[in-house]
Order: structure tokens, then C-alpha cells, then sequence
């Protein structure tokens, strides 16, 4: 399987109770007997090649690659899941796996913590922002990348992982042994108040546990004041058909659909709908949707859209409109087109995959900005009668684009000079978290800033000089400085709520809650009609 079909696999809709024991699906004898035959020739070819092959090839490899073939001729989305990446997407989709408890990632080329998770074992025994994992179980994690530390440092529950810590203060670096136990893995990674009536929910992927995840988030954000929600789906390559049709449940009116699948056989055609019963959030809603918003969150956002619920800000979606059942295959499992799915409105958002390679890199305009296609296909109407369109995904009520970080910014933000920074700066408070709060953007921060950056040679004194004498410069930096504070002194969420400020898209989107509140009241209206019509003809006699 290449990276790119493995990638794709991202994008997948799966029904969480479509797990079927068997392969064979609704085939019939004579379509069985027909593929039987090949079989044998199949056998035999695979024991020539192993046979005579100029170099030793195991298998597995040429079983392997024969499928990833074999599947490649039907779809994009339709995929083989080896052992291994079976094993991780059930986990992973889960919503929990068994590790230490630390998100990592590579900063000067060091495997480093970038926070320690709430409640696990790598928070009890201490560990805290900008520490470096210099070795796992002994092997040193010079020259290892993310991906292979994360595997390291995760195992069954209960196990046991030793790690060496390089940490600013310490003369020498530090071994702990640490028992690996369950570990979440949200998909609310952020929620917050934006402002005293405004609360933000971003949605990272559909898992098991999503559901669960924003109605928390919402009753959260619903004390804390919160009359309107700016949900962002943004990059989130979706996930659970079952997840997605909760969480829309949540913000439509109940009992109305969310959407319909049609594919080959009877139980493909399914329709899905809002949960009559549970939270409903009826305040205004604005959906922050882009080029990375896929498959179940396709699903939600055009809902949410074609029933009027509320206004779609950013970036044309990226338009897959079918659906894949997962079949376990002994310890692998099939990845199957089965369908394709409906929005309320009755459109399909599915692209065009004749080139596969566009497919995946949709084309640019002469900006850098993938360009979205102009409305196109079939015409269909909301509840209240505006025109969407099928195919080429879900156009957003309101387009709006993230800007670009100047060359000086953008070798800043390679260098983790604002991370380092927070790290020196919070290394000698006692009271970290108390200390991120606190901290502003001074004239002395700016100086001491501008020093550490010449000194580490990140950018030359002449360049940090321009960025500082630029006011768009000068203002990402200091929001850039006062976030990665308070990401390592209290939490990401906190941190990313002040990112958001640099955050165009978002911006953008709280300027339409006005438009989002009244398109939902001409819609509730437009159902009036229906609601008396339908009451009506159910009295007898009248």
C-alpha cells in the first residue's frame, strides 16, 4: 500500500456497526464460482515469483501489494488494512491507547514533551513541557522520528517503559521507569468562551467517543454562558458514521435527517437522523469548514447547512461522498465502498477521483490557495429554499481564507523560537501555571526575545529587527509568545484560545452569528406549514 492510499484512509466513513464477521457479503454462487477459478492461477503465479525471483521476496509483501492492486482498480477510499494498521485504527478509534501519557513532537531535532497528559503516569511522575526523551528502553532517540518513539513508548497496559530525561536545570539527565496504563485520546481537543456568549468547539476526527465528547463540551460551555457556538471541523478528516450522527443530533431539530446512503445491496440504504431525545443546543451556529474537512464531517457540516441551522465559513470541503464498511479479515480487515451518502437536501458532494493525484492534491489558483471549484452539478434547495449544489464538496456559505506568516515568522515558527522562549522563561517559577497567566508581552519580553534569537542564530540580528519594526510581525510575535506560555505553563486549549487571535478564518466566522440566527428562524418558519398540515390530517372528524 503506498503512503498516499495509506493517508487516504483518513478520510474513511465507518459505520460503527457495520463491523461484519464475513466477507462474503450478498454475493451470489455463480459470482463466487466465477472468481474461483482464478485462484488456482493466482497460487501459481505466487509460488513462480517466490520461486524464481532474482531476489529473495517474502510473502507477504507480494500478497500484500497484489491486494492494494487489486482494490486501487475500484476507489480511492477502498483500502486493505494490514495487521498493523488495523490494530492502530481500532485503537485509535477507540478513543484510548496504552502509553505513558505525553504528546511529542521533533523540536531541533529532539524527541521532545510537549505536554504531558491529564491523569496519566507521565503527569504523576512529573514531566512537564520542553523535557527531551534522550532514550527509550535504551536505544537512543538521536536520529528517531515521531513515529517510531511513539511506538516505543506505547505497549500494553500495565507494562513498563524506561526513559532518560533531559531537563534546563538539571546537571544530569534523569531515568524514570513508567508503568504504561490507558491513555485518552479526545477529539474535543479544544473547547473554550471565545467571548461572554460565544463558546468554541473544535473536532479533530469522529471516534467512538466524540459524541460523548461535545455533549460534555456543550453543557460545559452552556454554564459557563455560552447562547451561540462556533463549531470548527476544519482539517478533520472524519471518521464514525455513528459519531457524526450524534453530534449533529445535538445542534439540529430532533428527528430530522441527517443523511441517507444508497448503494448495491438492501442494507446499504440506510437513513440517519437527529436523536429525538438528549442535549439540543438551539442557540445560533457557525461552522469553520476547509479543504481538510472530509468525510463524516462533510456529513455534519452539510446538514447543519442544508436544513438552515446555521452559516459554513472558509474553504470548499473536500468532497468525498461515499462510504466504507470495515470487515474483518482473521487479523486484518477490508476497508469497502459499500454506498454513497445523501445529504438532507439530496446531494452527493463526491469529487471527481479520475486522476488519483488530483485527487489527493486538488489544484491551486495562481495564490497558493486551492481554488475552489465553481458550483456545478445538480441543483437542490435548503429548508428554506436557497441553492446548494452536488459534487466538488460543500461550498461554505462564506468564503474566507487563512493568511500566509511572513518568511520571518515562518523561520521562527521552524526554530520553536517561541516555545524555547517559554520554556527558558517559565524554567524558575515555582508556580508555573500561575506564572503563564500572568505573564505579558513588555517591552523587556521583546528585548529578551530579540536576544535569544540572535544568540541561537534562528533568524540574523538584522532579520529580527524587521520582524519587530513590522507591526503584523511584531503582533504574531507577541501572540505567538504569550500561547506557547501558556501551552507549557498550563495547557494547549489555553494556549490555542489565544492563538486564535492570529487565526483569520475564525475571525471571520464571529462576524456572522447575526446571519446564522436569523437564517434559523426563517427555516423554523418554513416548517410551520408542514408541522400544522401534518397535526391536521391526524384528528378525525375535524
Amino acid at each position: 500500500m503506498t503512503a498516499l492510499r495509506r493517508g487516504l484512509l483518513a478520510a474513511v466513513v465507518i459505520g460503527a456497526g457495520a463491523l461484519a464477521g464475513a466477507v462474503a457479503g450478498q454475493a451470489t454462487r455463480t459470482e463466487f464460482a466465477s472468481s474461483d477459478k482464478f485462484i488456482g492461477r493466482y497460487t501459481a503465479l505466487l509460488r513462480l515469483v517466490i520461486a524464481n525471483a532474482p531476489q529473495k521476496v517474502e510473502p507477504s509483501d507480494l500478497v500484500y501489494s497484489s491486494i492494494d492492486g487489486m482494490l486501487a482498480f475500484l476507489d480511492p477510499h477502498t483500502n486493505f488494512l494490514r495487521p498493523d494498521t488495523w490494530a492502530h485504527m481500532r485503537e485509535h478509534q477507540q478513543g484510548v491507547f496504552h502509553g505513558i501519557g505525553v504528546i511529542i513532537s521533533l523540536r531541533g531535532g529532539k524527541i521532545t514533551v510537549i505536554t504531558p497528559v491529564e491523569g496519566t503516569p507521565a503527569a504523576r511522575l512529573g514531566l512537564r513541557a520542553g523535557d527531551i526523551i534522550e532514550s527509550v528502553d535504551g536505544k537512543s532517540t538521536d536520529g528517531m522520528d515521531i513515529d517510531e518513539a511513539a511506538r516505543r513508548l506505547r505497549g500494553p497496559e500495565g507494562t513498563t517503559v524506561r526513559i532518560t530525561i533531559a531537563r534546563q536545570g538539571l546537571t544530569a539527565p534523569l531515568e524514570l521507569t513508567i508503568q504504561r496504563a490507558r491513555v485518552p485520546s479526545d477529539s474535543v481537543r479544544y473547547s473554550f468562551m471565545i467571548d461572554k456568549d460565544t463558546g468554541y468547539i473544535r473536532i479533530s476526527d469522529f471516534i467512538r467517543t466524540t459524541g460523548d465528547e461535545v455533549r460534555r463540551a456543550l453543557e460545559r460551555l452552556q454554564k459557563e454562558g455560552a447562547t451561540r457556538l462556533l463549531l470548527d471541523v476544519r482539517d478533520n478528516p472524519g471518521g464514525l458514521v455513528d459519531s457524526a450522527v450524534a453530534t449533529a443530533s445535538m445542534l439540529l431539530e430532533p428527528g430530522q435527517e441527517v443523511f441517507s446512503t444508497k448503494g448495491r445491496t438492501a442494507d446499504s440504504m440506510q437513513d440517519y437522523r437527529a436523536a429525538r431525545d438528549g442535549l439540543h443546543f438551539n442557540g445560533p451556529v457557525v461552522v469553520l469548514v476547509n479543504r481538510g474537512s472530509a468525510s463524516a464531517a462533510e456529513i455534519v457540516a452539510g446538514a447543519i447547512q442544508d436544513h438552515d441551522r446555521g452559516i459554513l465559513v472558509g474553504e470548499t470541503t473536500f468532497g468525498k461522498g461515499v462510504v466504507q464498511t470495515i470487515y474483518p479479515v482473521r487479523d486484518a480487515g477490508l476497508a469497502l465502498t459499500t454506498a454513497k451518502y445523501y445529504t438532507p437536501s439530496g446531494r452527493c458532494i463526491q469529487r471527481d477521483w479520475d486522476s488519483f493525484f488530483s485527487y489527493i492534491h486538488p489544484p491551486e489558483d495562481a495564490s497558493g490557495k486551492e481554488a475552489p471549484p465553481p458550483p456545478k452539478g445538480p441543483v437542490f434547495y435548503t429548508d428554506s429554499g436557497r441553492k446548494v449544489f452536488g459534487g466538488g464538496g460543500i461550498t461554505p456559505d462564506h468564503e474566507a481564507h487563512l493568511g500566509e506568516f511572513s518568511e520571518r515568522m515562518a523561520r521562527l515558527l521552524a526554530n520553536s523560537a517561541f516555545f524555547h522562549f517559554a520554556i527558558d522563561y517559565l524554567a524558575d517559577k515555582p508556580d508555573k501555571a500561575g506564572a503563564a497567566r500572568a505573564f505579558v508581552v513588555t517591552d523587556d519580553t521583546i528585548k529578551a526575545f530579540r536576544a535569544q534569537v540572535v544568540a541561537q542564530k534562528w533568524l540574523p540580528a538584522a532579520d529580527i529587527d524587521a520582524a519587530l519594526a513590522d507591526p503584523t510581525d511584531r503582533r504574531e510575535i507577541g501572540i505567538a509568545l504569550r500561547s506557547e506560555v501558556l501551552n507549557a505553563g498550563v495547557s494547549l486549549a489555553e494556549g490555542y484560545r489565544v492563538f486564535l487571535e492570529t487565526d483569520e478564518q475564525a475571525q471571520a466566522a464571529l462576524g456572522y452569528f447575526a446571519e446564522a440566527a436569523k437564517l434559523q428562524a426563517t427555516a423554523r418558519e418554513a416548517a410551520k406549514p408542514a408541522q400544522t398540515a401534518r397535526l391536521g390530517a391526524g384528528v378525525p372528524g375535524v
